[in-house]
């Protein structure tokens, strides 16, 4: 099957959405399929390229507009002619690219599936901070998007399932698949002495953060919780990892112990495994997620985890696999989680142990086989009802054949 990808986001750029599809897609092509990702153009970058057999890159037109670090690609004959060419459509957000893609696939009658990954509602009133008649507005056209445009919908976590109950997705069309790690790349001892990189005392113990610098992120009120933690544990350093649009007024903010914070920007992929490793804690209690990429990573590194407890991923909350925060605005009730985790080790290594067991039953050839079957169950629909509607049409002409029948043998032929 061909399978076309549209995404606001892509390399060079390098976030959990570039990071899925590196996943993914080399498992559907393993699978038989054929896969071509519609992305955004940077300079540098061809608008066609074929990494390998069976996989293409399309780049659209980028304009120089951005919200929250991200430009807005726009819609082109490429993206139409990657429509056309395709059997399923996956949308990965409702950008201009993304909601283009999925009218105009529609209008080719296309099978439109839709990977939820984000929160509109986060988006749309603590990043964007619309007034609340546009809130309404606009969540009144998602509503209607995700019931008229998309067959499909493919979810990771809890939390975003119920978004896509609140939108009104049908839950026969909902399909949860889990993401899973790649244990290979992510275990549990440091494949660099970072401790030596960023002259951090051996006694000392790390809490990492890592991820984009952004509002949604929750992250001032992360760093408020750290400062005030390290009042208590003398000891206690944060790691915070990654680059994004706020990282500037984060590095501004005051801090009683500034010279225990350690911020390292962005860095490439094949580091991360080593800042996951080095640390002791790991927290992201942020405002749009919950079982995402982060919180797993550190599992399978061995790394106890302070996380949000809003729409969690039921087997994290039933197993106390991590310790979760319930209001991630309150950074008294973060600090108090470090707390638990920094002064008790025999504690922290329980958490540990109990999250990297649940992670090492997910693996991404299941999370494939599941989006398989999801998108397999559209076309399944639409063959059960052309054989449904041609049982329909037959039926006045068999009738007459009856009747004819009975007629016939009333005047003795």
């Amino acid at each position: 099957m061909k399978i076309c990808m549209i995404t606001d986001t892509y390399h060079p750029g390098f976030d959990g959405i570039v990071r899925y599809l590196d996943y993914l897609i080399p498992q559907l092509l393993q699978k038989g399929h054929e896969v071509s990702v519609v992305c955004p153009w940077f300079k540098g970058n061809q608008h066609y390229s074929s990494p390998e057999e069976g996989f293409e890159i399309i780049r659209t037109t980028t304009t120089r507009f951005r919200s929250n670090a991200y430009y807005w690609a726009i819609p082109d004959w490429r993206l139409i002619k990657a429509i056309i060419q395709s059997d399923f459509i996956v949308l990965h957000s409702l950008m201009p690219l993304g909601l283009a893609g999925g009218l105009v696939a529609k209008l080719f009658r296309k099978k439109i599936g839709f990977w939820c990954h984000h929160d509109e509602r986060v988006i749309f009133n603590d990043i964007l901070q619309l007034p609340s008649f546009l809130v309404r507005l606009f969540y009144k056209f998602i509503e209607k998007f995700y019931t008229k445009i998309v067959d499909v919908f493919f979810h990771a976590t809890e939390r975003f399932r119920r978004k896509l109950v609140y939108f009104g997705a049908p839950s026969d069309k909902t399909h949860h698949t889990p993401f899973a790690i790649n244990t290979s790349k992510f275990h549990s001892e440091p494949e660099i002495d970072l401790r030596k990189r960023y002259s951090i005392p051996s006694d000392a113990i790390i809490t990492c953060y890592l991820g984009r610098l952004s509002v949604e992120k929750n992250v001032d009120n992360i760093l408020l919780a750290l400062d005030a933690a390290m009042e208590d544990v003398p000891n206690l350093f944060a790691l915070i990892v990654g680059g994004g649009p706020d990282e500037e007024k984060y590095l501004a903010l005051p801090r009683k112990n500034n010279e225990r914070f350690i911020f390292t920007g962005f860095i490439p992929e094949n580091e991360l495994q080593s800042h996951y490793a080095t640390s002791d804690i790991f927290v992201t209690p942020t405002l749009n997620e919950s079982s995402c990429f982060t919180v797993f990573e550190s599992m399978t590194c061995n790394v106890p985890v302070i996380t949000s407890a809003m729409d969690h991923d039921p087997d994290i909350i039933d197993r106390e696999n991590a310790l979760l925060v319930y209001d991630v605005l309150n950074p008294s009730e973060i600090k108090e989680n470090l707390l638990r985790l920094a002064t008790n080790e025999s504690f922290r290594k329980r958490i540990a142990m109990n999250g990297q067991k649940l992670i090492s039953s997910r693996t991404w050839e299941n999370h494939s086989e599941r989006f398989v079957y999801g998108m397999n169950t559209v076309f399944s629909a639409n063959v059960k009802h052309k054989k449904s509607v041609a049982r329909v049409a037959t039926i006045p002409k068999n009738h007459s054949k009856r009747k004819l029948g009975r007629i016939k043998k009333s005047i003795g032929l």
